[in-house]
């Protein structure tokens, strides 16, 4: 059986691809531990300094499976799977002191709207969009959706995304922050891959602390935040890439990051 979800690593980029074209790459437990697994190679590869998710085929995400529950499956086992494995799989994208970035071809819909959002960062196209499905067949957010969702665009944009069940397209999504860039269809992925390729050549550990600043001050004040940024700021103070940079300013050279 082919691979749910496919690996690469070029130029210092993982790029993750999700692999059930013949489904348009709805969620299964393959492709869950498909992510999941290949999270986990970014995070202890120190080769790997940025990444790219994309969907293979004509969509990035479905979202779930519906054929995985069958009847015998009960309410209370569908909800546990979602704490299960969809609760420490979304923990993955935002531990990873590496940036993310979506190749949204197609729709993301459903929990593959979650996973678009859980990026770090999102390119699209026109045709791209983002589809809170949740509603069109009786259900409610899950997998992290309307944390995702209320953050980028607030609560009352947000909840009328979630209730109307309609698609957002490319550009009502570049309009509402939901996505960095718009590009041709059939520049998506290359797009994002430049894109990663130039986050590779820069002070990942950098990086890394900025966005986990960013997803720390979420939740926190202004104060606690501050104190946060002066915490993780030790790690940059004492790394290879400080050095180098002032280095490389002073002597008007360009810098040679090695991303520690």
């Amino acid at each position: 059986m082919e691979n749910a979800v496919l690996f690469e690593v070029k130029n210092g980029v993982a790029t993750i691809i999700l692999n059930r074209p013949d489904r348009y790459n709805a969620v299964n437990q393959d492709l869950v531990d498909g992510i999941s697994n290949s999270l986990k190679k970014c995070k202890v590869d120190e080769s790997i300094r940025s990444v790219v998710i994309t969907g293979s085929g004509r969509g990035f995400c479905a979202g779930a499976d519906m054929s995985v529950f069958g009847d015998e499956v009960t309410a209370d086992q569908r909800s546990q799977y979602i704490i299960d494995q969809y609760q420490p799989l979304m923990n993955q994208f935002f531990s990873l002191k590496k940036p993310i970035i979506g190749a949204i071809n197609g729709t993301a819909a459903g929990v593959g709207a979650a996973f678009a959002l859980a990026c770090d960062l999102r390119v699209m196209s026109e045709k791209s969009g983002i589809l809170y499905a949740f509603v069109n067949i009786g259900l409610g957010p899950d997998g992290g959706a309307s944390w995702l969702l209320t953050r980028q665009v607030g609560y009352s944009r947000a909840l009328e995304i979630a209730t109307s069940g309609k698609k957002l397209t490319g550009q009502k999504c570049l309009e509402l922050g939901l996505t960095n860039r718009l590009v041709a269809q059939d520049d998506i992925l290359s797009n994002a891959q430049a894109w990663a390729e130039d986050f590779a050549i820069r002070p990942t550990l950098a990086i890394g602390i900025a966005k986990e600043d960013m997803f720390f001050a979420m939740d926190h004040s202004l104060n606690e935040s501050i104190a946060f940024e002066a915490k993780k700021q030790i790690d940059a103070f004492n790394s290879y890439d400080l050095k180098e940079g002032v280095s490389a300013f002073i002597e008007k050279r360009k810098p040679n990051f090695l991303g520690k």
